[in-house]
């Protein structure tokens, strides 16, 4: 494992809590122990861009028991749906010095993007090139994510990491891979959302993370995306494709093989541990997303 961080991880949803403890194998991690929490319906309510915390005691509650059933542990990296975070790759005229005259410049492009004032967002970024300077920027509700950082400080617990859960995916794939300069896609397949992401080498060129409203199949939705790609970053010549989720179909694995002319790779939890969980089927993706905060 590259990144030197404490061996707890949780992964938020706004109906479910999992925590993970990973450990260092031979060759690959070992998931020590997940166990799964369901949320209150009412805890998290909808919101723009993020979700909002709203009971924030039955939140408090799940977390006590949490701590009770897991043992010692005081610090943690959270991981939340890609959903909750947008991630913009942005093109400035240039990357000023100062990270806080950086961070303007983004926010202010975000105004003609997003549907929230950019004040009332966290923003933290990084730069891809500077010739021609990009930048990939990851903004979030304050509120929110202060909110959860302050009641896991209540229940005795620093976080050290809070992340998409999407891009620890990535980094758990990506560090097992030989290095390439060629393009390669991403998806992370849930219940409601999904996330593309398009690399060429270890370059990030396009990521979007869509919710499924039922007016299209997802199917539809991944060849919406493929005549985008191949028309906007000419994608024409796909080193390999890599599909996470859980219970993703076969005829969405099929899907993405003929919209892309490429091989498909599904990831799953053995691909990147040595030791995992009997019971984990339903979760798996997350629990492959825990390792990727040890990787990237």
């Amino acid at each position: 494992m590259a990144r030197s961080f404490p061996p707890d991880v949780v992964v938020l949803d706004r109906d479910s809590l999992i925590h993970v403890r990973v450990g260092r194998g031979r060759k690959e991690a070992k998931i020590v122990q997940a166990k799964s929490y369901a949320l209150r319906d009412d805890i998290f309510a909808p919101g723009v861009v993020t979700p909002s915390l709203q009971n924030e005691a039955a939140f408090a509650d799940v977390l006590r028991r949490l701590k009770l059933e897991t043992g010692r542990w005081d610090k943690v990296s959270i991981l939340v749906p890609d959903s909750w975070i947008r991630m913009n790759i942005i093109e400035l005229q240039s990357v000023p010095e100062r990270d806080s005259e950086t961070e303007e410049v983004i926010r202010w492009s975000l105004r003609r993007t997003m549907p929230i004032d950019p004040s009332l967002l966290r923003l933290s970024y990084e730069v891809l090139t500077r010739t021609p300077p990009r930048v990939l920027a990851f903004s979030a509700v304050e509120a929110t994510l202060a909110a959860i950082e302050r009641l896991f400080s209540a229940a005795g617990v620093e976080v050290i990491l809070l992340e998409p859960c999407g891009l620890n995916i990535w980094n758990a794939i990506t560090s097992r891979e030989a290095m390439t300069t060629r393009d390669r896609i991403f998806f992370y397949i849930r219940e409601n959302d999904f996330t593309t992401a398009v690399f060429r080498g270890p370059q990030p060129l396009f990521i979007r993370s869509r919710n499924l409203d039922g007016e299209r199949s997802l199917e539809q939705e991944i060849k919406l995306s493929a005549t985008y790609l191949r028309d906007s970053l000419q994608t024409s010549s796909i080193e390999n494709c890599y599909v996470a989720g859980n219970d993703v179909s076969g005829s969405v694995v099929d899907a993405i093989g003929v919209e892309f002319s490429a091989p498909v790779k599904r990831i799953t939890l053995r691909d990147v541990a040595e030791q995992v969980p009997g019971d984990s089927s339903q979760y798996e993706a997350e629990l492959t997303a825990a390792t990727g905060v040890f990787t990237g």
